[in-house]
């Protein structure tokens, strides 16, 4: 499959994705953030004109991935992509209203800024603490859960080892306590 993802597409690609691999919508979600708020800049056509001046090779290959990209959303169909994504979009905005309180938010360490974990995403749903985990962090457990070879570890913490939220909360004190985790 030769399917590159397009960052400004981002949950067009990830439908795509979930068409092609077999996923469901819950293998997709992420926590929006990271994302600026701030409007995009219009640039002037002779602004462009001069970058494009000197990123024609860029440019060539911007083009080449989004004909690919418009071509898969062709192989798909566009009206059952964007079906899809509208469905995305609101099922993961209320994952978000479930997990976290977007009217607290939390300081951490380096001048990161999160939403304040809700009680349901604390107690109830695992995932919740997964999304709001750095990713630097993530990058770090999946790797001590690689080098444990254990892949059989119950990420719902009710009926398995507690190896994964162990791994997760010593990783987030040395964070916590900034200690560079990696």
């Amino acid at each position: 499959m030769d399917f590159v993802m397009i960052t400004d597409r981002m949950d067009e690609s990830l439908i795509i994705l979930k068409e092609y691999l077999g996923w469901n919508m819950t293998d997709i979600v992420y926590l929006n953030r990271m994302v600026s708020s701030k409007p995009r800049v219009t640039m002037s056509k002779e602004t462009k004109a001069r970058i494009l001046k000197y990123q024609v090779i860029d440019a060539q290959i911007f083009d080449h991935f989004n004909a690919s990209f418009e071509r898969h959303l062709d192989r798909i169909g566009r009206e059952k992509v964007a079906s899809q994504v509208k469905h995305f979009q609101e099922m993961r905005e209320a994952f978000e209203n479930k997990c976290f309180n977007k009217n607290r938010v939390v300081r951490g360490p380096y001048n990161t800024v999160s939403w304040a974990i809700t009680d349901y995403g604390k107690r109830e749903n695992l995932a919740c603490t997964f999304l709001q985990t750095r990713d630097v962090i993530l990058t770090q457990v999946m790797s001590q859960l690689q080098l444990s070879q254990d892949y059989t570890i119950s990420i719902n913490g009710f009926n398995g080892p507690f190896l994964m939220q162990n791994i997760v909360s010593k990783i987030q004190q040395d964070y916590d306590a900034n200690k560079d985790p990696v």
